[in-house]
């Protein structure tokens, strides 16, 4: 598969570590950690905000894009629209799904950052209409790349 962070996806890394699981439906599932040298650590929330995304893609400006995203990683139904679906516990979402939505990214050296999601952006993914909330964070060169499901979060660690 190569490293994803030499050509440019995340920038330049000084370790990388992961671990394969199998998920319920029997499908192999990857967690990896990307740790990156100093100098490309997320300092910013405009610097997040060039490598992590979580928003519908325009479907004028890159309909590839959209079209893996809206397949891949739209989070749901689940709440009172699916109530038995596999996230959730005692009537909540366990991922947290639906997130508010945000005009900016904010960041805090503590918790995850909270990912810029402008209300404006619907789309219909299976049989139902979505929004922003809904999206699982992503990196757009690594969704085109692979045209898989590849959630990307940054980790406090990799903030400054």
């Amino acid at each position: 598969m190569g490293d994803p962070t030499v050509y440019g996806a995340l920038r330049k890394s000084i370790a990388q570590v992961h671990t394969i699981e199998f998920q319920r439906r029997g499908l192999p599932h990857a967690h990896t950690l990307i740790v990156l040298r100093a100098a490309d650590k997320f300092s910013t929330s405009e610097h997040i905000d060039k490598f992590v995304r979580a928003e519908i893609p325009s479907s004028i400006e890159n309909l590839r894009l959209h079209e893996i995203e809206t397949r891949c990683l739209m989070h749901g139904p689940c709440g009172i629209d699916n109530p038995g679906a596999h996230c959730m516990e005692a009537d909540q979402c366990n991922k947290m799904f639906p997130k508010e939505f945000r005009t900016a990214t904010t960041m805090n050296v503590s918790v995850y950052p909270l990912y810029c999601r402008c209300p404006s952006d619907t789309t219909f993914v299976r049989g139902r209409e979505m929004d922003n909330r809904l999206v699982a964070p992503y990196n757009p060169y690594l969704l085109l790349k692979y045209n898989a499901h590849i959630n990307v979060e940054v980790s406090p660690l990799c903030m400054r």
